[in-house]
């Protein structure tokens, strides 16, 4: 019997041009993402190459280790959440203050 679960984890990768600005706050795009998407964590990285480059990047963590050490997939998430988590990762300012941008 397989045992299935919601994916709860995403990593983003930023595109190519906005790499060094989103870098730069990245820590502040995860909690802004975080707060967003509650139930769900975010891990900003630079993966390559992947994605056309010129949008972000989401790629959720479809594995999992259960309770006895095996590894198991979880059901892919739908469409509508990978296109909101794009969206927000668009719309988040890495330039701005520190108390406006989350």
């Amino acid at each position: 019997m397989a045992i299935e679960k919601e994916v709860l984890e995403f990593i983003i990768v930023p595109p190519y041009a906005r790499r060094s600005e989103i870098f730069a706050a990245k820590e502040r795009m995860e909690a802004y993402l975080g707060n967003r998407f509650p139930g769900y964590s975010f891990k900003i990285a630079r993966l390559g190459p992947v994605g056309d480059d010129e949008d972000f990047c989401i790629l959720p963590v479809m594995n999992f280790i259960d309770g006895e050490g095996v590894s198991r997939m979880c059901n892919q998430p739908k469409s509508w959440l990978i296109a909101e988590i794009g969206a927000m990762c668009r719309a988040f300012d890495a330039g701005a203050a520190r108390s406006f941008a989350a």
